[in-house]
Order: structure tokens, then C-alpha cells, then sequence
């Protein structure tokens, strides 16, 4: 039978400065034994000597196409690979990841056997910079339940068929870290995943990849975007890997995320407050909170500095204009929390200071008048959140274990 007769597959690779694995990633297209394969670089201006690099394959014709041009990023580059695609299946494969020998005409096999498919991914390897193997990368059989736990799906292993691909929109151009992980919840929402147990791909880890260096920063924000996105909550295996790889990164940078991304449910936010821009807080500090009097509030958690005065400040704790309690602002720098039960929906804490004093001129507030102390962070914990933070002062490494056993997240599947 003729090539012709088999389904085109488009290759495409984003690329960016990758001159030290980009031939080699081109290598491993061209030595497939597929023999209908379109192989189409999307490169976004490099200046390493990529682009030499990929002028030496254009005696190819059809089989290489390549362009460079400033682009708005790795996901933008996918899509615009997309459309100049004449495949109607598509592999994914970035420019410093390989193909195993033979991988497209297993991945085609499959497709065409199983019609009812939308996609096909198989094993993949882990390599390094010098391409030996580290490890294998954790696939399992495809379920909505398996992907929700962990992305089981190693990108550059994964064939599309084109219209599938097309349908769901391409690639989010809003996520540079979990595009990937986010495409197969938007296509294995609506279609059939399959799986086979051939080593298809084998994706590179080097101090320089985006799966290494932007992992905690820009990976968790995305992970929890799209999980809460696409399943409604995020699961604890991905908490549990952060909270035990980045202990360092801190309660508050934590309870930030997971306040933005309701990880402990609906629980209590911060509607707005009367600090100031600078960060002062006046002698009468006012917090507008929203509660759900499911999760109501437990306590309030306050960081920040004492800089004015050499003795503490004294605070009158008042909900909706009834006082609930006393508390103390030590002097200096301070990390406090204040037991203050909120359980109405739309409710007001003010702390009402001892201690108040005018700033000089060139360090007045906005919005002038006197100051008691300055806040850095504050949060309207629940009592799970509390418990989150207690655990994670007491012990830092341990608190994903807490986590594990007093957290239940209920996807919707």
C-alpha cells in the first residue's frame, strides 16, 4: 500500500533558543518508519543558532517546513502549527523532546483500529541533557478520575486527531506551564482517550525546561486554575507533591492560592479593607468579609510590622459593631492570629487600636490622618484553614500529610 493511501500526520514542534536539542528532536521525526509525516517548526525568533540549524532541512520539501517570527509564547506557537496543519492527526512534539523509533506508526495503527478514539498516547521515558534515561514518566490506563489525580498523559506521547484538536479550541494561549494537562481535560470531557503500552516519546528534564524552572511559581497557579476549572476542585496528589518539594515558598504564599482557588472549600474572603495603599493601617481597621456560615470564619491571621512604637498596641476586636474580644500587637515585626468566630454573610471586623501617631510628611499615608502599624498579609481563615496553618508553622514538611488525611476533594467527573 502507498503512503499515500495512510493518514498525513503533522508534527509540530514549538520552538525558542533550543540550538543544543533541536536537531536532535528533528532527527528523531525523520528517522521515524511512518512514511507520511509532515514535520512543521513553529519558532519564535530565536537567536542561538536554532535557526541555521533548521535552514538545513529545508532540501526536504514537504516533509519540513519551518518559520520564525516573534510569537506571544509556546501555547500560541502550537496553535499556529495547528493551522498551517495538513495532517489529520496531529503529534505534539517540543523542541527538546524525542520520538522512540517507530512511535508514529504505532500511534496511527492504534487510531485506525479504534476509530472511537479522539487521541492515542503511550509510554514515555524521562531523559536528560546528555539523553540518558532518569526514570519513567508515570502513565497510567486513561480515566477522568486517573487524570484528575495526576496528568497521566506525558505530552510529546500524545497523537490528536486534527478536527478533534480544532473543536476544542486548540491550546489555552492564556497557560504557559499546563496547556497540556488542560487540553486533555477539554478533549477527554467530550471523547474517547486511549491508551497503549508502546514507549512512544521520551520528554527531556534539564535545568533550563519549564517543567524544572517554572514549576512552583507558574505550574501551581495553572494546575489549580485548570483543575478548578474543569473538575471543580484540584486533588491532593498535586498538593501533596508542592507542599513537599517547596516548603520553603511559605504558609502565606500557600494560603494566597488556595484562597484564590477555593482549595478547603467556600471559605471565608476578604472583600475589601480601609488599608492603605502603603500598606498603614488607620486606628480603626475596617474589614468587609464575606462568610459562608457553612465554613464560617474561625480566626483572623495578620502579618505584618509595628514599626512606631517600642510597646505593643492593644486591639478591641469588634464583629458587626460588637466587641468580641482583646488582642495584643507585639512591637516589631509580628505573625498573629486572633480567634474571631464570623458566621453572618456579609460582616464587618474592625480592630480598634490603643496606639496611634502622624506620620511625617514624606512617609504620610494615603488618605492621610494617624496610623497604628502596617499589614502585610491578611486572611479570614475557617477552621480547616486554620488548622492548615497551625500544622504548617509547627512543621513545614509535614503538613501535606495532614492534608492528605483531613482534606476530601469531590471532583465533578
Amino acid at each position: 500500500m502507498g503512503h499515500y493511501n495512510l493518514p498525513l500526520v503533522s508534527i509540530i514542534t514549538p520552538s525558542f533558543n533550543q540550538s543544543a536539542y533541536i536537531r536532535k528532536t528533528i532527527e528523531s521525526v525523520l528517522s521515524q518508519d511512518y512514511p507520511n509525516i509532515e514535520h512543521i517548526v513553529v519558532d519564535g525568533g530565536s537567536t542561538d543558532g536554532t535557526v541555521d540549524i533548521l535552514r538545513e532541512y529545508t532540501h526536504l520539501g514537504d516533509r519540513f517546513r519551518y518559520i520564525s517570527e516573534p510569537d506571544r509564547g509556546q501555547s500560541h506557537a502550537i496553535n499556529k502549527g495547528l493551522a498551517f496543519a495538513n495532517g489529520q492527526i496531529i503529534g505534539w512534539l517540543n523542541s527538546d523532546d524525542k520520538y522512540m523509533p517507530g512511535a508514529v506508526t504505532k500511534a496511527v495503527s492504534a487510531l485506525t483500529a479504534n476509530p472511537q478514539w479522539a487521541m492515542v498516547y503511550g509510554n514515555a521515558l524521562h531523559i536528560n541533557a546528555e539523553d540518558k534515561i532518569t526514570s519513567v514518566y508515570p502513565t497510567k490506563p486513561f480515566s477522568r478520575q486517573a487524570l484528575f489525580v495526576f496528568c497521566i498523559i506525558c505530552q510529546p506521547a500524545a497523537f490528536i486527531r486534527k478536527e478533534v484538536f480544532q473543536a476544542v479550541g486548540g491550546v489555552d494561549e492564556n497557560l504557559h506551564y499546563c496547556m497540556d494537562y488542560d487540553l486533555w481535560m477539554r478533549i477527554s470531557k467530550s471523547y474517547a482517550v486511549g491508551h497503549i503500552q508502546d514507549f512512544l516519546a521520551a520528554s527531556r528534564l534539564h535545568p533550563a525546561c519549564k517543567s524544572i524552572a517554572l514549576e512552583v511559581d507558574l505550574g501551581l497557579p495553572e494546575i489549580l486554575l485548570a483543575s478548578v476549572r474543569h473538575f471543580g476542585t484540584v486533588a491532593n496528589h498535586w498538593l501533596y507533591h508542592f507542599l513537599t518539594h517547596y516548603p520553603g515558598k511559605g504558609v502565606f504564599w500557600y494560603l494566597d492560592l488556595f484562597k484564590s482557588y477555593r482549595v478547603f472549600g467556600n471559605t471565608p474572603i476578604l472583600v475589601d479593607s480601609n488599608r492603605y495603599p502603603s500598606s498603614w493601617v488607620p486606628p480603626r481597621y475596617r474589614l468587609h468579609l464575606h462568610v459562608d456560615p457553612a465554613q464560617p470564619m474561625h480566626a483572623l491571621l495578620i502579618k505584618g510590622v509595628n514599626p512606631l512604637f517600642d510597646q505593643p498596641v492593644h486591639v478591641h476586636v469588634m464583629v458587626n459593631h460588637a466587641p468580641v474580644a482583646h488582642h495584643v500587637i507585639p512591637a516589631g515585626p509580628f505573625e498573629t492570629s486572633i480567634p474571631v468566630p464570623v458566621s453572618e454573610p456579609n460582616s464587618f471586623v474592625e480592630l480598634v487600636c490603643s496606639r496611634q501617631q502622624a506620620l511625617p510628611d514624606s512617609e504620610a499615608a494615603e488618605g492621610n490622618g494617624t496610623v497604628s502599624f502596617q499589614v502585610q498579609n491578611v486572611f479570614p481563615l475557617s477552621a480547616q484553614e486554620y488548622q492548615f496553618y497551625v500544622h504548617y508553622k509547627t512543621n513545614p514538611r509535614k503538613v501535606a500529610d495532614w492534608l492528605l488525611k483531613n482534606r476530601n476533594p469531590v471532583p465533578s467527573l
